[in-house]
């Protein structure tokens, strides 16, 4: 069985007529089809998406009591705190109100509770506003499930607006109002909004208030549009889906990171050198969004917002080298716990068995423990929870695998757990060290359900010989970016591709590998990030092979050029007597 998933389909009229009206070529047309951009001027629209696509904000049914009580707020000198979290979309969103709010001439200051004080709106938290006199509270990317904390400040005085994107229970926070897309009565028609997209919208609908009074500022207009540079970051990071109004947010907001006013974006970018220039989603997963989580995760987060506020690029990079050399810390402590919880797995008998694994260990880092998770779930191809365990307390994340709901499945074993939260594919959670058995009990058995995983697939858009690509070809096919969750990098088929020279292990532990691809004459540097271990397979055995890639130009080479990222690669021919290729000859 061929781990390519490849469904071939003969071109339509409908593909046809996509190619001559937006100019593209059959292969691009083809991907638009299947991506399921069929109607012409619908394909248009979601190639071009911009500011103007996006969803009024006065359709959240409480914005109006939010907009009410912040423009009462801002006449009457009161006092407002901006509540944030410590991950990229918590901190986008904080250093967004906070930089409105300072804009408008509001008395506003920012808090970022620890990793130790924890997630959300908690005890330190009620305490730190009420010491403080603050009038009104502001969360982002938080709030909706802190019951008790929102009706003690509720009680005190302490008017709570809720911004936030995260599923929740039946029972919500009692503030004066809650924005979350997600609730089902909401009012809003787009649920996938970031955090810091709501805390956007919020911003939004304040300067619509603001100008029935009086006439926005060049600044302030300016602002809003440099706003978008945080939504896409915060977007970008938090892997929400990157489609409809996200779409064109992250898309206007990564041309807005390129030309930003503010030093610390600017300083940001510089990280990336030439390669800002076609500044990418992808660079902001793998580059800047790791050095701002950095912050929170080995010191502390406001770190990152002290670097998005920066009032001169001297300060601001400063701040990011500082970030730089949190983040080179965090990959070693990061790369020293995965083999720590890793080994501690394949140690354990029942882990073949387990559709969700746990591991744990005294004292591991609290801030790369979301990290572990995602690469132990990706190697064992399960969903993973990695606790660290701390004075008879285990607290900890977990990632999920494919598309199976972890959050669903913890909801099921949750009666040993103190407090959780998350969603399908990201979860947090605290729990008595001493119940860490019977919640891998419950795991066990409430995960009999979830599908078993067969040979990892690797799925096709369209098929493209490396003849196909060139400079304007990929130009065209920037105009289906940003990629991520939702829009997937597309992916192409080429047969019959030999490898040629320069065949090498590359990468950390010599996990990827390097060859030039030549197909009918055309040869291109290829990478494959995984194929490392298979290198011998193809020194001795040379043949033609169908690959699995997605083109891009070269970073580091001349200019023009192009190479491919290869995601999977089989052999075309079997020979008399070999065995089928193997189910994990995954890239």
């Amino acid at each position: 069985m061929s781990s390519i998933q490849f469904d071939s389909q003969p071109a339509t009229e409908e593909v046809n007529e996509l190619a001559r009206q937006l100019h593209l070529s059959p292969v691009l047309a083809t991907l638009l089809y299947r991506r399921g951009h069929r109607d012409v001027e619908a394909a248009r629209k979601w190639l071009d998406a911009d500011l103007s696509q996006l969803e009024d904000p006065a359709q959240f049914h409480d914005m109006p009591k939010a907009v009410q009580r912040i423009r009462k707020a801002l006449y009457g000198n009161e006092r407002i705190m901006i509540h944030g979290d410590y991950d990229v979309d918590g901190l986008t969103a904080t250093v967004l109100l906070l930089n409105f709010f300072r804009m408008i001439g509001a008395d506003v200051d920012p808090y970022i509770p620890s990793r130790e004080e924890g997630y959300s709106i908690g005890e330190s938290s009620v305490r730190r506003i009420l010491e403080r006199k603050y009038d009104v509270v502001i969360s982002v990317d938080n709030g909706t499930a802190a019951i008790d904390e929102v009706r003690s400040l509720q009680e005190a005085g302490v008017d709570v607006i809720v911004t936030d994107h995260h599923h929740t229970g039946p029972v919500i926070a009692p503030a004066c109002a809650v924005l979350n897309p997600r609730l089902e009565d909401s009012g809003y028609p787009f649920p996938h909004l970031a955090g810091v997209g709501v805390a956007f919208k919020l911003a939004c609908a304040i300067t619509e208030s603001l100008s029935k009074d009086r006439k926005l500022s060049n600044e302030l207009q300016s602002f809003l549009i440099d706003a978008a540079s945080l939504v896409a970051l915060g977007s970008i990071a938090d892997v929400v889906p990157l489609v409809g109004e996200n779409r064109a947010m992250v898309r206007v907001g990564l041309k807005a990171l390129l030309e930003s006013r503010s030093p610390g974006m600017r300083a940001l970018v510089d990280v990336l050198g030439a390669s800002a220039r076609n500044l990418r989603a992808e660079d902001v997963s793998f580059r800047i969004g790791p050095r701002l989580n950095a912050a929170g995760r080995m010191g502390h987060a406001k770190l990152a917002v002290q670097l998005l506020t920066a009032d001169s690029y001297g300060e601001a990079r400063k701040l990011a080298s500082r970030l730089e050399k949190l983040n080179s810390q965090r990959q070693q402590v990061e790369a020293d716990l995965f083999i720590k919880a890793r080994d501690q797995l394949l140690a354990d008998p029942e882990t073949p068995n387990r559709r969700v694994l746990l591991a744990h260990g005294e004292g591991w880092h609290l801030g790369v423990l979301g990290i572990v998770a995602a690469r132990i779930s990706e190697d064992f191809r399960k969903p993973a929870l990695i606790l660290s365990d701390q004075e008879g307390r285990s607290r900890g994340s977990g990632r999920s695998y494919g598309r199976i709901d972890l959050k669903s499945v913890l909801d099921a074993a949750s009666a040993p757990v103190t407090r959780y939260g998350g969603h399908a594919f990201a979860v947090g959670l605290e729990i008595a060290s001493a119940r860490l058995p019977e919640l891998q009990q419950l795991l066990d058995q409430h995960s009999q359900k979830l599908p078993n995983l067969g040979p990892h697939l690797v799925s096709v858009d369209a098929e493209a010989p490396l003849s196909h690509w060139s400079s304007s070809e990929l130009r065209q096919l920037a105009r289906f970016r940003p990629f991520g969750e939702g829009n997937e990098p597309p992916r192409f088929l080429a047969r019959d591709v030999r490898i040629g020279s320069g065949l090498r292990r590359i990468g950390p532990s010599a996990r990827g590998l390097c060859f030039t691809a030549i197909q009918n004459g055309v040869a291109l540097r290829a990478l494959a990030p995984r194929l490392g271990a298979r290198i011998e397979e193809f020194v001795k055995r040379p043949a033609a092979w169908q690959l699995v890639y997605s083109p891009r130009l070269a970073a580091r080479a001349e200019h023009g050029a192009i190479e491919l990222l290869v995601h999977a690669i089989e052999r075309v021919v079997q020979e008399a007597g070999e065995e089928p290729p193997s189910q994990g000859d995954k890239a």
